[in-house]
């Protein structure tokens, strides 16, 4: 594990909020040089701390409306290679073993709910998924950006 002193943990809250921010943006707000600013963040990258930059992108001006939650159990014989090729199916955004029965989860999107069960029951459930719940997203009230 990395230390990350209280700078540094400023910086990474900053490049959260916005990972567009510029060495100069964030020395003024921390009232640093550019160059430190700078030698932290790469520093950060090189431990593996800051694993990168992506942008956060409106699914609905995409024509992307539909956005659910599916959880279900792996089923015997399937392990975590299978749900990493479950990532390789397009629409799917986020693949989680998580506790409780259904130990899979995963974050889903598509162009409407007909072609999102589409995803789920002739692409997805036969890369070995068994007691299939979908639960489709009303609203995102706060989200923050995937990693």
């Amino acid at each position: 594990m990395v230390n990350v002193d209280p700078m540094n943990r400023r910086i990474i809250k900053l490049l959260m909020a916005d990972g567009k921010m510029t060495y100069n943006d964030i020395a003024n707000k921390l009232r640093r040089s550019p160059s430190t600013v700078r030698d932290r963040i790469r520093r950060l990258e090189d431990d593996k701390v800051i694993l990168g930059y992506y942008a956060i992108v409106n699914l609905e001006n995409m024509g992307i409306t539909s956005d659910a939650i599916v959880l279900a159990r792996l089923a015997k014989g399937k392990g975590v290679e299978d749900l990493r090729k479950m990532k390789q199916v397009e629409g799917v955004r986020e693949v989680l073993q998580v506790t409780g029965d259904r130990r899979v989860l995963l974050r889903l999107n598509s162009r409407d709910n007909r072609s999102l069960e589409d995803m789920v029951y002739r692409e997805i459930a036969p890369m070995g998924l068994e007691d299939i719940e979908v639960r489709i997203v009303l609203e995102s009230v706060a989200s923050q950006p995937m990693m």
